[in-house]
C-alpha cells in the first residue's frame, strides 16, 4: 500500500479552475486505480500554512537552547505541532501530487510556504561530502498546473525555461531524492473563449486519467 499525499495549492473562487477540475479527476481516477492506496490531502488555501517568521524561529531557538516542549507557550505549541505534522506526512509519503495554477511564472505563495515548511535539512537532506544529499528514496511526483501562456506546449522550446515554478519544483525534489518527476499542464488558457477552454481540459483531463491508472 501507497500513500499519496495531494497538496492543493489554488484559492478558492467561484470560477471553474482548470488545475482544481483536472487535478481532482486525477485524484478520483488514482484511488479507483488503486483502492488500496491511502490518499491524503491539504488545501492550502483553504487549511492556511504555518508561516516562517518571528515566531516560529524564536519557537526553535527555545528548543534548541534546551527548553522543553511543554514548557512553551499553549500558542508556541499548537504552532510547532502543525509544523511537524505537515512535515511528517511529506516525509512519510511515496507519492506526491500537487495541483496550482500558474502566478507569474512561479508557484502559487502558499505552495512555495509549504515546501519551505516540509523540506528541512537533516530531515529530508543532510550535508554529504559533494553537498546536499537527499533523504527521500523510491518516491515519485506529478504537477498538474495551468496556465494562460503557453510554456510546454510550445513550438518555441524557449517558453519552458520561462516556468520557473515548475522548473523549481523538480529541481528542489530532486534534492531531496524524489527524482521521478511528470507534470501535466493546461496551457494556453488566455487565449482561449469558453468552449476552446473547456475542450482543451477535457483533452487534458483524459491525458491524467491515463497518467493516474499507472502512477
Amino acid at each position: 500500500m501507497s500513500t499519496v499525499l495531494v497538496i492543493k495549492a489554488h484559492p478558492a473562487t467561484e470560477d471553474v479552475s482548470n488545475s482544481l477540475v483536472i487535478g481532482d479527476h486525477f485524484v478520483e481516477t488514482y484511488r479507483q486505480a488503486h483502492p488500496e492506496d491511502q490518499i491524503i490531502g491539504h488545501d492550502l488555501y483553504a487549511e492556511g500554512v504555518p508561516e516562517i517568521n518571528s515566531s516560529n524561529l524564536d519557537s526553535w531557538k527555545k528548543l534548541t537552547s534546551g527548553v522543553t516542549y511543554q514548557e512553551l507557550s499553549e500558542n508556541e505549541q499548537i504552532l510547532l505541532s502543525r509544523q511537524q505534522q505537515l512535515q511528517e506526512q511529506f516525509i512519510q509519503a511515496d507519492k506526491y501530487v500537487f495541483i496550482s495554477p500558474m502566478y507569474n511564472l512561479f508557484l502559487p505563495n502558499r505552495l512555495k510556504m509549504y515546501l519551505d515548511l516540509v523540506i528541512v535539512s537533516t530531515k529530508t537532506w543532510v550535508e554529504g561530502a559533494h553537498g546536499p544529499e537527499g533523504t527521500l528514496h523510491d518516491k515519485k511526483a506529478i504537477h498538474i498546473q495551468s496556465s494562460g501562456g503557453t510554456y510546454h506546449h510550445s513550438d518555441n522550446a524557449f517558453m519552458a525555461t520561462l516556468d520557473m515554478g515548475d522548473a523549481y519544483l523538480k529541481a528542489l525534489l530532486g534534492q531531496v531524492g524524489v527524482k521521478d518527476y511528470q507534470g501535466i499542464y493546461c496551457e494556453g488558457n488566455s487565449h482561449r473563449d469558453p468552449d476552446d477552454m473547456a475542450a482543451n481540459r477535457e483533452t487534458i483531463a483524459k491525458e491524467a486519467e491515463k497518467v493516474a491508472k499507472e502512477f
